[in-house]
C-alpha cells in the first residue's frame, strides 16, 4: 500500500540518491597552484625592483657628495694659487728668479722629471713631498731619485681644506733665462703682435717674458685630494 505522505516521500527517494553514490552538491575542482606560482614571480620582481632603486639612490648621493668635495677642494685650489702669485710678484723677471728657494716651493727649472701624483713607477722621477714625510722614503727605498720640497702647508679652512704649491720657472736651467718658455710682450710704436718662444730671432723692439708654473695640491674631508695646475706670466 502506497504511502500518502509527501515528507516521508521525499526522505526515501533522499536516501535513495545517496546509497546511488549522488549526493546533489557538487565539489569544488582540484587547485593546480599556478596563481600562487605567478603570485611568487610578481612579489620577486617587485622586491628586486625595490633594491634596484635604493641602490640608484644611493649611486645619486655619492656622486653628489664627490661633486661637492671637488667643487670645495677647486676653491680651495684656488686661494693657494692665489698666494703663490702674490710671493711669485715680488720675484719674477729679478735675479732672485734665478735661483731656487725650496723654502717658499720655488725653482728656476722646469723640472721635467718631477712626478707631482705620484703615481709614476720611474725609479728616476722626483716627488714632491706633499706631506711633510720626506717622500715616505721613497728616495732611500730606491723608488724615486730625489724628494722635492713645497711652500709650506696653508692652514686648512674652514671647510677642511689645506693646500700646498709648489713654482716652476719653466726653464731647462737656473740663471739668466736661456731658451725658456716664453713670449714677446708688445712693445708700443715698435712692434705689433707677438712671437713663438722657439722662434726668438727676428723681431725687434720686444721684451721677452718668462712663464711660470704653479702647482697646487689641496687634501680635505674623506681623503678628498686635487690638484691645480696654472701657468702665468707677468
Amino acid at each position: 500500500m502506497r504511502s500518502l505522505n509527501p515528507r516521508q516521500d521525499s526522505n526515501t527517494r533522499n536516501m535513495a540518491g545517496q546509497a546511488a553514490g549522488y549526493t546533489g552538491i557538487s565539489l569544488p575542482k582540484q587547485q593546480n597552484g599556478v596563481v600562487l606560482i605567478i603570485t611568487l614571480i610578481v612579489l620577486v620582481a617587485m622586491t628586486l625592483a625595490a633594491i634596484a632603486l635604493v641602490r640608484s639612490v644611493d649611486t645619486g648621493n655619492v656622486v653628489a657628495g664627490n661633486m661637492a668635495f671637488k667643487q670645495g677642494a677647486a676653491l680651495a685650489g684656488d686661494s693657494g694659487t692665489e698666494t703663490a702669485i702674490t710671493w711669485l710678484t715680488g720675484v719674477a723677471g729679478v735675479a732672485a728668479s734665478q735661483t731656487d728657494d725650496p723654502s717658499n716651493g720655488y725653482y728656476a727649472t722646469s723640472q721635467e722629471t718631477l712626478d707631482m701624483t705620484g703615481n709614476s713607477g720611474n725609479p728616476a722621477r722626483s716627488l714632491v713631498d706633499w706631506d711633510g714625510n720626506n717622500c715616505n722614503g721613497a728616495v732611500a727605498g730606491g723608488t724615486a731619485a730625489a724628494c722635492i720640497q713645497p711652500a709650506a702647508l696653508i692652514p686648512a679652512n674652514a671647510a677642511g681644506y689645506a693646500a700646498r704649491y709648489i713654482i716652476h720657472r719653466l726653464c731647462p736651467s737656473a740663471g739668466l733665462p736661456n731658451n725658456c718658455a716664453s713670449t714677446a710682450a708688445t712693445i708700443a710704436g715698435t712692434s705689433s703682435g707677438a712671437k713663438d718662444y722657439t722662434s726668438k730671432g727676428g723681431l725687434s723692439g720686444t721684451a721677452e717674458v718668462e712663464y711660470y708654473r704653479i702647482t697646487t695640491r689641496i687634501r680635505g674631508p674623506r681623503n678628498t685630494t686635487s690638484y691645480v695646475e696654472t701657468i702665468i706670466h707677468f
